[in-house]
């Protein structure tokens, strides 16, 4: 497969612009973000081309503007769906009057605490739109987290209890069990659902947050997918990353690993809370993954699944700076790429 065209993306990422961020039947417009993981994957014009138009045909038009928003106006709007044509028209003069930096700083305080909302697709759109630099898609961007920003709850102090977020959720997990009462919804209405219980409220600011706070999150989040290869723990592996992504816009990071992890235990809640693996296990789990780097990629370069191109892309990007393998394990099981198990 040729490298793909940048012209050719930035082509197709522009016609986007004129659709609605949430599609026809009512979820996240994929579109751009798969473009964007597809093209860094390997995806050629033609391949891009075609999952296009294939893709379009579930968008419908950008809402049309109904109240014109301004600096002090537009947080009213913050978490209504519907409000996609506000919210873009808002931060596109935002970003062409005073540039991406100063926009996203000036705006991520008051969008951190819904930073999951969607699935977290809010924080992915923005994250690839500014892997791509591009000021008109870094508008669609904020316009779409802003949209569907839906805090999980205040950050409620009870103290300290751990730097290892992996025993916290852990810990919750053993005393409270919340996932019957999210059984019903969408990824994120049923995150709320855990949400709601007042001993969730305490656990974000449970945990003691230091330099390797980061990591150790994007290790939870790692774990609990490799463990459960669930969709919802999907989900926290490629919203991470894309809430990562924005801490140099962010005048304080260790809120948004205050917010990812309050984030992650409710998705995690969500799921049931099974049991993570052991080092063995997950090391089993390496072992079978014999596959080339390019075939994984070529996997998510061609696949007609949004999810699987971007949980791809994400884990070889982080196995690329890590170096951790569960990354490449991950990757490849969503290939289907997996070496059989033996009873040796």
């Amino acid at each position: 497969m040729r490298p793909f065209d940048a012209s050719v993306l930035s082509e197709l990422l522009d016609e986007e612009l004129g659709s609605d961020p949430t599609t026809s039947r009512h979820l996240t417009n994929h579109l751009p973000m798969a473009l964007v993981a597809k093209s860094h994957l390997g995806a050629d014009d033609v391949e891009l081309r075609r999952f296009a138009r294939i893709y379009s045909r579930r968008n419908v038009p950008l809402a049309p503007v109904q109240q014109v928003l301004n600096h002090t106006s537009w947080a009213a709007a913050i978490g209504q769906r519907g409000a996609s044509g506000d919210l873009r028209d808002y931060f596109v003069r935002c970003v062409n009057d005073d540039g991406v930096d100063e926009t996203m700083k000036s705006h991520l305080p008051a969008l951190l605490p819904g930073i999951s909302g969607a699935a977290f697709h809010g924080a992915i759109r923005l994250a690839y739109a500014l892997e791509v630099e591009s000021p008109a898609r870094v508008a669609a961007g904020l316009g779409y987290l802003a949209e569907v920003a839906a805090p999980l709850g205040p950050l409620v102090d009870t103290g300290v209890k751990s730097t290892d977020p992996i025993e916290l959720i852990t810990e919750l997990s053993d005393t409270f069990r919340w996932s019957d009462d999210a059984e019903d919804g969408n990824i994120g209405e049923r995150m709320h659902a855990v949400a709601r219980h007042d001993e969730f409220q305490s656990l974000a600011l449970s945990l003691e947050i230091n330099d390797d706070t980061q990591q150790k999150l994007a290790d939870a989040a790692l774990k609990i997918y490799a463990a459960t290869d669930d969709f919802t723990a999907l989900h926290g592996v490629t919203g991470f990353a894309a809430m990562s992504a924005l801490r140099a816009w962010c005048d304080e990071p260790q809120l948004i690993d205050r917010y990812a992890f309050q984030s992650i235990a409710a998705a995690y809640q969500t799921i049931g809370c099974p049991a993570l693996w052991s080092q063995d296990r997950l090391d089993e789990l390496v072992t079978l993954s014999t596959a080339t780097h390019d075939a994984v990629a070529l996997v998510g370069a061609t696949s007609n699944d949004e999810h699987v191109s971007k949980l791809i892309y994400t884990s070889l990007q982080y196995w690329k700076e890590t170096k951790v393998p569960l990354y490449f394990s991950v990757a490849t099981r969503q290939a289907g790429l997996l070496a059989p198990e033996t009873n040796e």
